[in-house]
């Protein structure tokens, strides 16, 4: 198993990622922690089109009650869960059947956005600028880690990273994209490139192209997706 990339393995990553300087991440919800849960807990293992159905549909609900849904923060998000009954009718009327994972029982990503929520406002983090401000501190950010981590199918951590970066801070989302990136960059088995090596190693390629790591995710993930 591969355990920490070496400064060949580095050098022949930045050369493959050449190609996406001055690629550009869009922008995220940045006074919207809401958003950024529902968007980083929907987008694994599906096309982004389902993600993007899931926030407007939740965007479309917050306006007929005369909101900004881009200023909903976690204690707004599971206000919608208890208005309509729980996660079963939350994801019918706003998001969709998908589940955490493919094992049989899995629960909906529904209940895991609303079990995120509540993670986080327990760790008194409600909204995006508390978790860019948790980001300051190294005790503070592993303490809300560990809740965000410990909610359903979100152990790995990938959508930890990504929902920090949809709240603005700069970082990589380790999904299977970039994973698959890497392992093929380097000649390596995709089996053997975990999402910690990954994360490792394109944030070192976008310090060595003076890269905003997010950047360099997203030029790294649109290529991916092309190429699928």
């Amino acid at each position: 198993m591969v355990v920490a990339h070496n400064q060949e393995q580095l050098q022949i990553l930045v050369e493959n990622c050449g190609q996406f300087r001055g690629s550009k991440a869009p922008r995220g919800y940045p006074d919207s922690l809401a958003l950024c849960i529902i968007d980083s807990i929907q987008s694994t293992g599906v096309r982004y089109s389902s993600v993007r159905k899931v926030v407007d549909s939740y965007g479309q609900y917050r306006r007929t009650q005369d909101a900004d849904p881009t200023t909903d923060g976690a204690r707004e998000l599971i206000a919608t869960f208890d208005e309509l009954g729980g996660p079963e009718v939350w994801a019918q009327q706003i998001g969709n059947r998908n589940k955490t994972s493919t094992k049989a029982g899995a629960p909906l990503k529904a209940e895991a956005i609303r079990d995120a929520a509540k993670a986080l406002t327990d760790v008194d983090v409600t909204t995006t600028a508390e978790l860019r401000d948790a980001a300051s501190s190294e005790s503070a950010l592993s303490r809300v880690e560990s809740a965000w981590c410990g909610v359903v199918a979100q152990r790995s951590g990938v959508t930890w990273h990504y929902v920090q970066m949809l709240a603005g801070t700069p970082g990589v989302k380790p999904d299977r994209m970039i994973i698959r990136f890497v392992a093929d960059s380097l000649a390596l088995p995709r089996s053997s490139v975990t999402p910690k090596f990954a994360l490792d190693i394109v944030k070192a390629a976008a310090e060595s192209m003076s890269m905003s790591p997010s950047d360099l995710d997203h030029g790294i993930w649109q290529y991916q997706r092309r190429r699928r």
